[in-house]
C-alpha cells in the first residue's frame, strides 16, 4: 500500500507506514465521491449492529457450537470477568481448528482455540474503516467496543453489504 503522506510503498496489510509512521488505515477516507461517499462514511452504528453472543473463556466448545447454531450467528465473543473483549471464535475456527481434529467437545475450553485480541472498532467508526480492515485481514466480523473495551455490538460483512444495497437504491 502506498503511503498517502510520503509515497513509501509498504507491504500489503500493514496499518502503519514503515517509513514515516502515518496511519494507513485512515487512507480509506478518500473512498468514493459525491453522494456515494456518504454511504461509506456513515458510522457503523447506522447498520443497527447485531446483538453479540458473549461467553467466558472456560465455556466448552460443545456449548459454543450449540450457541452458534441456536442464535444463527457466525461468531461468539469471549469476554473476561469484567466484560472486556479478550477473544473471538468463528465458524471458520470450527472448520479449520475443530472439525475432524477434536473428538470430545465438552472437554475443550473455547479459550484454547479462540483468536486472542481480535481487531475491534468503536461504533462511531466509519463503515469504510470496517470494510478496509475486513479486506486487508480477511475476516467477516468486527466487534464494536465501548470506551472500556466491552462489546456493545457486532457488524458482519453481510450487514455491511445489506446496508450498502439499501442505500445505493436510495442514492441512485
Amino acid at each position: 500500500m502506498i503511503c498517502p503522506l510520503c509515497s513509501y510503498d509498504n507491504i500489503s496489510g500493514v496499518d502503519i507506514c514503515e517509513e514515516c509512521g502515518q496511519s494507513l488505515s485512515e487512507a480509506y477516507q478518500d473512498w468514493g465521491s459525491g453522494e456515494y461517499k456518504e454511504i461509506f462514511t456513515e458510522p457503523l452504528s447506522a447498520l443497527n449492529p447485531q446483538e453479540m453472543v458473549c461467553v467466558s473463556p472456560s465455556t466448552s466448545l460443545a456449548k459454543v457450537i450449540s450457541l452458534l447454531k441456536e442464535r444463527h450467528v457466525g461468531c461468539v465473543l469471549i469476554t473476561s470477568e469484567r466484560g472486556q473483549l479478550i477473544g473471538i471464535f468463528t465458524e471458520h475456527d470450527i472448520l479449520y481448528r475443530v472439525a475432524g481434529l477434536i473428538g470430545d467437545l465438552e472437554q475443550i475450553a473455547v479459550e484454547s482455540l479462540m483468536t486472542p485480541r481480535p481487531t475491534a472498532l468503536k461504533a462511531d467508526a466509519a463503515v469504510q474503516h470496517a470494510l478496509h480492515l475486513m479486506s486487508i485481514h480477511g475476516f467477516r466480523h468486527v466487534p464494536l467496543l465501548d470506551d472500556d473495551d466491552r462489546p456493545v455490538g457486532l457488524v458482519s460483512f453481510r450487514y455491511i453489504v445489506r446496508f450498502i444495497e439499501e442505500n445505493f437504491s436510495s442514492v441512485a
